[in-house]
């Protein structure tokens, strides 16, 4: 599954995941690009316009990229990407906090389940540590072009796996 960014933002820039707990609608994805749209011109930090980007990804993913090296984020502008986060979960009826659902792909389709079930399915063998993930934990837009999408074994994950049996 690949990956676009559409941004020319430096490699280095801050990034965030926020994950939908399901597949956003193409009519939702629309709603939610306006929404970002109107939000992203505003967005500062302490008066400063934010070197910024927000994108959508596999009708899915909101990720929020901030250039630290241009104008790092306040704590407040942080605050204020959170509460439109929060607006876009309210107007699409959806979560986007729920840090309790892993996305993963099987035989190149993008599932979803709850932690878990995932951890389940990894203990009945239904899928394995070569098993890719959507680490939500990374915070670069390097590690986001880079390992986004990754191995059970090289994500957060792995810890999920059985213990091999001695």
């Amino acid at each position: 599954m690949e990956l676009t960014i559409q941004n020319n933002l430096p490699a280095a820039s801050r990034v965030w995941i926020y994950q939908a707990n399901r597949v956003l609608t193409a009519a939702e994805t629309t709603q939610a690009q306006d929404m970002i749209n109107a939000f992203l011109p505003n967005w500062k930090s302490h008066g400063k316009q934010l070197e910024a980007a927000i994108e959508l990804h596999h009708n899915l993913f909101v990720v929020v990229f901030a250039n630290e090296a241009a104008e790092a984020p306040s704590g407040c502008s942080i605050d204020s990407s959170v509460a439109m986060i929060k607006q876009l979960q309210s107007a699409l009826n959806i979560d986007f906090f729920d840090r309790l659902t892993t996305a993963y792909l099987y035989h190149g389709e993008l599932l979803l389940c709850k932690l878990f079930y995932f951890e389940e399915k990894l203990k009945a063998g239904e899928l394995n540590a070569d098993t890719l993930v959507f680490n939500n934990m990374i915070d670069t837009k390097a590690k986001l072009t880079g390992s986004w999408l990754t191995p059970v074994r090289d994500s957060w994950h792995k810890q999920l796996l059985p213990k091999e049996k001695v």
